[in-house]
């Protein structure tokens, strides 16, 4: 496989025949449009001129200067799309992207509110060329409301709607979620939001703008924030830092545990589940399951129950440990460092990784499908070098036509 999709490719996926303009230059928004660009889409991505997105630069090491054509974050969030460079500011730049728009079936981008419309691309002007556009705007606290024009980092957005105050050591400061978890969160609310808007606009033949704010993403519907909130409303409790957090319910305890050789996950959420691993941990052990089996919670013997799991878990190797879990019906798994899980029999087996080659960054494991259907996922082609597109799809956008 090549960055340079193949004009003579009859391949059909299910979103084949649309085209998405990728206006975005950070991870939310080449999110949602991966997204449609891996299922068949045309996606067309608008760089700036010898700089590109954001995440071509994006460094995982502080202080690396990583290559902006090899760049892992970009190659992962920009297969299968095509690249022009344009300069907004330009009036070249700016008819080539109005041009495209008029053409397109949904335009994604991530400026700051208000942005689009002092260059002349706002939604409604938009829609007078191209009545069915769909317009998807991704922005920190959305496109109205007196933090409209507030700046927000992934940290800040995990803390204003997400669930950081709850997330940790009840006796530490409260810890967000790692890597960018918040951003691929809203790409993939950002990018359900625009499928349908063009299912709405095939049924009826007119678009729509989808307000996206990260904030509200996280606030309503994402990992434990919407649940802390019901809590809260209805009995005024505020969800707790620990492993007794107000998301678990009926949970004994949950948690991370150190094993021999790195991390198990256990989450026991019910008196039978407690009681599977209290018989598991305490087999042989008769004055252990006599003190602990069938209590509802524990008290002041709390630490002791604590000391007893860890050391269990201490001294016996983590995929052991779940392998007996698994045996006794106990929700439980190991943590897999990277290189276990690039070679895992199973992700292996199911296809969760694809060898793909990029002519700057080589022959390379993409993460695969994040769903299975028939004439679903498919890595057509990596990620495109810069302007790669450029000349291709201005000469396409010559010999068009706009239908009336």
């Amino acid at each position: 496989m090549t960055s340079t999709p193949s004009r003579a490719d009859t391949r059909r996926q299910v979103f084949t025949g649309l085209r998405v303009v990728d206006l975005s230059r950070w991870v939310a928004g080449e999110f949602a449009t991966k997204l449609f660009a891996d299922f068949g889409a045309d996606v067309v991505k608008i760089e700036k001129p010898g700089a590109g997105s954001h995440s071509r630069h994006w460094a995982l090491v502080p202080g690396e200067t990583p290559d902006p054509e090899a760049n892992p974050l970009f190659l992962h969030l920009n297969t299968n799309k095509r690249s022009i460079a344009a300069d907004l500011r330009s009036d070249e730049g700016l008819s080539l992207v109005k041009r495209l728009l008029e053409r397109a079936d949904a335009v994604v981008e991530s400026f700051r509110p208000g942005h689009l419309e002092r260059l002349g691309l706002g939604p409604d002007e938009l829609r007078e060329a191209n009545p069915r556009l769909v317009v998807t705007r991704i922005s920190p606290f959305g496109q109205s409301g007196p933090y409209r024009d507030r700046e927000a980092t992934g940290i800040v957005l995990q803390a204003a709607g997400g669930p950081m105050n709850a997330t940790g050591d009840a006796h530490r400061a409260p810890q967000r979620k790692p890597g960018l978890l918040e951003q691929y969160t809203i790409g993939r609310t950002a990018g359900e939001a625009t499928l349908a808007a063009l299912y709405h606009a095939r049924r009826t033949g007119r678009g729509a703008t989808i307000d996206v704010s990260g904030q509200e993403v996280l606030l309503s519907s994402a990992d434990r924030r919407a649940s802390y909130l019901l809590t809260a409303e209805y009995s005024g409790v505020n969800a707790p830092r620990g492993v007794r957090s107000a998301h678990r319910g009926a949970a004994t305890f949950t948690g991370p545990f150190r094993a021999a050789d790195g991390f198990v996950m256990i989450y026991i959420t019910n008196q039978e589940f407690w009681n599977r691993l209290i018989r598991l941990i305490g087999a042989g052990d008769e004055p252990f399951l006599g003190k602990f089996l069938n209590r509802p919670q524990l008290g002041d013997d709390w630490d002791e129950f604590m000391d007893y799991l860890k050391a269990w878990f201490a001294a016996r190797p983590k995929i052991q440990i779940m392998t007996d879990a698994e045996a006794a019906r106990i929700p439980c798994t190991a943590f897999l460092e990277m290189d276990e899980l690039f070679v895992h029999p199973h992700f292996r087996e199911r296809g969760a990784f694809v060898t793909a080659e990029h002519p700057v960054a080589g022959p390379l494991d993409y993460l695969g499908a994040p769903w299975r259907m028939r004439d679903g996922f498919e890595i057509r082609h990596t990620a495109p070098r810069l302007g790669e597109h450029t000349a291709e799809v201005t000469a396409e956008l010559e010999m068009s036509v706009v239908q009336p």
